[in-house]
């Protein structure tokens, strides 16, 4: 099944959506693509609470040298939303990295919005952009979900597809 990753660079962003079963190559895939788009220091959303993997202990660890090593900078705060009833890969890779950033879980996808929106608001985080970055800050009247130059793509199985995010303007 698929997995959907958009990425806002506005907003040092991204939102990565899981569907039924994923096989261990398709989450490789997804983190060698987060390692290319070079998104260490981002705020991350994975709603995975309609997806299932067979991931072991040892490819957790393996994913996460991935995604380590891929950038020197600090890990931006993760927040996964899951199902009560299927909690075991994202427990496991939060135990696996909690101390390389904020790591949570939610089974709601507006508190992990909102978790978050407050760190990516909080002085702290600012400041660490701005350092690493030197970027100008986003409009106050958006967010990572109203950006109109996010970027998408769709991974099934090997395959990827680019997806064109387009926002329609009201006539």
């Amino acid at each position: 099944m698929p997995i959907y990753m958009e990425v806002s660079q506005l907003h040092r962003t991204v939102t990565i959506v899981a569907r039924g079963q994923i096989a261990p190559d398709e989450i490789r895939g997804m983190a060698m693509k987060l390692a290319e788009a070079k998104v260490r220091s981002y705020a991350k959303i994975l709603e995975v609470a309609g997806a299932t993997t067979d991931f072991t202990v040892e490819q957790i660890e393996r994913l996460s040298s991935l995604l380590r090593g891929a950038s020197s900078e600090k890990r931006g705060p993760i927040a996964f939303v899951v199902d009560p009833r299927r909690m075991a890969f994202p427990q496991a890779f939060a135990s696996q990295t909690e101390a390389e950033g904020p790591i949570k879980l939610f089974t709601s996808l507006r508190d992990a919005r909102k978790w978050t929106e407050t760190i990516i608001h909080s002085p702290e985080w600012k400041a660490a952009v701005a350092a690493a970055a030197a970027a100008p800050p986003p409009p106050a009247n958006q967010n990572a979900w109203t950006d109109p130059d996010r970027q998408g793509v769709l991974l099934v199985g090997d395959r990827q597809r680019e997806v064109t995010v387009s926002l329609e303007k009201a006539a």
